[in-house]
């Protein structure tokens, strides 16, 4: 009988332990979902989205219902908290501006990228930027590293 109880309790904490295994992802999913700068079409402080001000500390605000297509405020505004103000990264997220960059020759993988996103970090755009944002931010992109190119 005392076996059967010391069984039970093993069973017990192998249950509990892949409970915590999924609960614990969901919580951080839910988390890092708030602090994105835009969910499901709104911002974290419940603007519009192309309407919120940029995430990126002392950038400039676009005027209300003016979505700017200069690709370096939506940069500023949608990428730099991530990739670093100066297409340096962030040590957790890549850096867009580096030798042998893979999106040099590829306009069309990384219009892709920014529109639908990539694996668990990038989130995609489409619906957040225009198709004119994004690819004059593919452009812009592109410059930045055809520039600094040896």
């Amino acid at each position: 009988m005392a076996e059967e109880t010391g069984r039970e309790k093993k069973g017990a904490g192998w249950i509990l332990g892949i409970f915590l295994a999924a609960i614990i992802p969901a919580v951080l999913v839910v988390f890092f979902w708030r602090t994105t700068p835009v969910v499901g079409g709104w911002s974290a402080q419940g603007d519009p989205a192309g309407v919120a001000g940029p995430s990126a500390p002392g950038a400039p605000a676009s005027p209300a219902g003016q979505a700017s297509l200069a690709p370096e405020e939506v940069y500023r505004g949608h990428c730099a908290r991530c990739h670093g103000a100066n297409l340096e990264g962030t040590g957790a997220m890549p850096a867009l501006k580096r030798p042998g960059w893979p999106y040099g020759k590829n306009r069309a993988l990384l219009v892709k990228i920014i529109h639908q996103g990539r694996g668990l970090t990038m989130p995609g755009y489409e619906g957040k930027l225009s198709n004119r944002q994004i690819e004059a931010l593919a452009d812009w992109l592109q410059a930045a590293n055809a520039a600094s190119a040896p």
